[in-house]
This record gives structure tokens, C-alpha cells and sequence, in this order.
């Protein structure tokens, strides 16, 4: 298992998870009760190995970054456990892979696991990440794609309703990544990343998350209107994505670095819950 060790951590589980629960309900959602196990654990496949191999290529770029961040220097390759050509070799051979089943189910999702990979490595990690404080805008993208994979697995093609779903991934992602920012400012300093706290400060960086959390409420419910998901889903989802704005606020008003982790792990939790109540709203 200490073998394994690293090649697991390389592509972030926790995160990876909560990438998959939005592909799965997203899926679950698009089906409409027509789910085939086989195409779902097909495409759930496909996905997950093309979130984990972007991941790791994403882990092997950022090695340099990563070796002055505290929080980051016992990752695999800053620590010496993983040799640089090993991450790169896997994160390669896992998109790949990825790809090769996303093919094999429909062009469409193949073509959204390749644009997950070209907004995360390319646009994000190599030419924003190190010189725009505005970076995670654009490389959010990467982070809302697996929902749309799972949109378009289950249709074959990519719709509006799948790109609603997506888009409340990517306005949920800023205050996902600049409230941990926030919290390790100091590691981002050492590591010269010109993240947006840094940058504006911690007041400006919280209203903007505000504003982020505010349309990810309406794109709440605009889900409720494109999508036959009831008034459970509409209840839940409304409650759950409120209560996270009230924090926002809340924290916007009187931001602190020792209150900005907390509010990390409300926004996560309220990404996972927000998309469960979709498959409340699909059961009931």
C-alpha cells in the first residue's frame, strides 16, 4: 500500500470525489430513470480517469510551487517519493485511458473531457495560474467539465440543461479556492502564486465571492425551471445555496483568515448537497 501511496495522492481524492458526485448526479439527472449499469459505470469510468489524469499532469507542473508551500511540500514530487517522468507518465496514461472510453461511449463526451484537460493544464496551470489573480475565473472551467461529461454520457450530446448544471460548478469554484487562499496566504506569498487575496485583499476577494455565491443561487433556480426536479429539489437546493450566501456575507463584513478555512469546507459541503438534491428532487 505505501507503493501506492503516492500515485494516489497525486490526484487529490477528496477533490476527485467531489468532481464525480456532480458527474454522477448530473448523469443520474439527464437519464430520467433510463439508466443502463453498464453505460454508467462506463462513463463514470471515463471520467474518472480523465479528472485523475489531469490532476496528476497538474501536480507534476506545479512541482516548483509546490516545494515552497508548507502546505504543499510533502506532496509526492516535492518530497522526493515520486520521480517527476513517473507522475508524468501516469497522469498521461490516465487521461488517455479516459479518453479512450470517453470515445468509445460518444464523441461528444470525448471532446468535454479534452476541453476539461486543455482549460485545467493549459490555460489555468501554464499561462494564467503564475501571472492573473483572476486565473481560477477562467480555469474553473476545468472544474465544472465533469458534471457536463455526466450531462452528456447519459444524452449523447451536450445540452443546456447539462451546461446550467456546469455553470453552477464554475461560479461555485472561486469561493472553493480563494477562501483556502485566504487562509494559507502566507504559503501563496512564499510561492509568488499572485492569488487574489493576495492581490485586492481579503474584503474586495469577499465580495466577490458574494457575488459568485449570488449566481449560483439563481442558477439554482433556473435548474428548477429548465429540469423536472419538484419542489423538494427547489426547497433544498434554495435553503442549502442561501445559507451559504448568508456566511458569505457575514464573512465579507468581518473577514478573517482564521474563519476563511471554515468557510472552505461550508462551500464544499454545499456543492455536494446542493447536487444531491437533485437526486431528491429525481426520487420523489
Amino acid at each position: 500500500m505505501s507503493r501506492l501511496a503516492p500515485f494516489i495522492e497525486l490526484i487529490k481524492p477528496k477533490q476527485t470525489t467531489l468532481l464525480m458526485i456532480t458527474c454522477a448526479v448530473a448523469y443520474f439527472v439527464a437519464a430520467e430513470h433510463n439508466i443502463s449499469a453498464a453505460h454508467f459505470v462506463l462513463s463514470m469510468l471515463a471520467v474518472l480517469l480523465a479528472v485523475a489524469g489531469t490532476t496528476a499532469l497538474n501536480m507534476w507542473l506545479d512541482m516548483d510551487i509546490d516545494v515552497l508551500m508548507p502546505r504543499t511540500k510533502n506532496r509526492p514530487l516535492p518530497s522526493g517519493r515520486l520521480a517527476p517522468w513517473a507522475c508524468a507518465l501516469y497522469g498521461s496514461a490516465l487521461f488517455a485511458a479516459g479518453m479512450f472510453f470517453g470515445l468509445m461511449l460518444s464523441i461528444s463526451l470525448a471532446a468535454v473531457l479534452a476541453l476539461g484537460l486543455l482549460f485545467d493544464i493549459l490555460v489555468y496551470t501554464v499561462i494564467l495560474k503564475r501571472k492573473s489573480p483572476y486565473s481560477i475565473v477562467l480555469g474553473g472551467v476545468a472544474g465544472a467539465m465533469p458534471s457536463l461529461a455526466g450531462w452528456t454520457a447519459a444524452r449523447g450530446a451536450v445540452e443546456p440543461a447539462g451546461i446550467v448544471l456546469s455553470l453552477i460548478v464554475l461560479v461555485w469554484i472561486p469561493a472553493h479556492i480563494w477562501y483556502l487562499s485566504m487562509y494559507f496566504e502566507e504559503d501563496y506569498r512564499l510561492s509568488g502564486v499572485p492569488m487574489l487575496p493576495l492581490v485586492v485583499g481579503m474584503e474586495r476577494t469577499s465580495w466577490m465571492i458574494v457575488i459568485g455565491v449570488s449566481t449560483m443561487l439563481v442558477l439554482v433556480g433556473v435548474v428548477f425551471l429548465l429540469l423536472p426536479l419538484g419542489y423538494a429539489y427547489l426547497l433544498t437546493s434554495v435553503l442549502i445555496t442561501s445559507y451559504l450566501l448568508y456566511r458569505s456575507v457575514r464573512f465579507a463584513l468581518s473577514p478573517s483568515r482564521e474563519e476563511a478555512r471554515g468557510m472552505y469546507r461550508l462551500a464544499s459541503i454545499t456543492l455536494g448537497a446542493v447536487f444531491c438534491s437533485m437526486v431528491v428532487g429525481v426520487v420523489v
